[in-house]
């Protein structure tokens, strides 16, 4: 599934499709976490909180920056998403991001293992068989 310019329905079909075995989100804040629309949707959900992200589950560079989050999984998180837009406009967007911004999603297995990802900045939703 690896490659870019997925349209909203798509991404939603994807992430719909990873229902069944997810057990954790999480969400890598790029640019920091301070004020992003997503903890309003989610206020009444726990994440643990991680400063700087080290390559493994889907994440392939070191990140000293970067905020995550992991959430255990809730069908609210997914109707966030949605409401957010899903992960990056559809091609023929002229928007860079969606209103999730420049965050990148991993859905993790109950053992932590990565069901798939997504990489915001290249429009990109990459699962382990890529």
């Amino acid at each position: 599934m690896k490659g870019g310019a997925y349209s909203c329905e798509a991404q939603t079909a994807w992430m719909h499709s990873l229902r069944p075995k997810t057990a954790y989100i999480e969400f890598v804040f790029n640019q920091g976490d301070k004020k992003h629309r997503l903890f309003d949707l989610l206020a009444h959900h726990e994440s643990t909180r991680t400063v700087g992200v080290k390559p493994g589950n889907g994440y392939g560079n070191t990140r000293d920056k970067a905020v995550k989050h992991r959430f255990a999984y809730d069908r609210d998180i997914v109707d966030a998403i949605e409401e957010l837009g899903a992960f990056f406009p559809d091609i023929k967007s002229k928007n860079q991001w969606t209103q999730l911004g420049d965050v990148d999603v991993v859905f993790l297995d109950k053992r932590g293992r990565t069901l798939g990802a997504t990489v915001t900045h290249e429009r990109m939703i990459v699962v382990p068989s890529d």
